[in-house]
């Protein structure tokens, strides 16, 4: 188990899966970007050592209005929990959603600075 949690960016927008794919298609020539996974909503890729999900913007749950949102993944619940209570402080919006295939709890919030956050725990 990795001691810190892994980071990465998620950029969600109004696209079809077809839109999502031509997108890293698009990196993969730009910025030779390695494609990592894919399912049916989303594509994972990854360019200069950062990972980058292609999401759609109108995901299932309350999700966030963000465009662009920063990922961390933990698998540490306590490390988890506290990152949530202390981003949802005084934040405009917050919401604990799960469990998914992808993740046993899923934290969403967009802190006082208005920066969106996608908090995965996974068991």
């Amino acid at each position: 188990m990795p001691e810190q949690p892994i980071f990465s960016v998620a950029y969600n927008i109004q696209s079809t899966i077809e839109e999502r794919r031509e997108m890293a298609e698009l990196y993969q020539r730009v910025f030779s970007a390695k494609r990592v996974w894919e399912d049916d909503m989303h594509v994972g890729i990854e360019i200069g050592g950062v990972s980058l999900l292609l999401a759609p913007g109108d995901a299932e749950g309350k999700g966030l209005n963000n465009p662009l949102i920063l990922e961390v993944h933990y698998d540490d619940k306590d490390k988890f929990l506290k990152a949530y209570e202390t981003l949802a402080e005084d934040g405009p919006e917050h919401s604990m959603e799960g469990p998914y295939p992808w993740a046993t709890r899923l934290g969403l919030v967009t802190d006082k600075f208005g920066v969106g956050w996608a908090l995965y725990y996974d068991e």
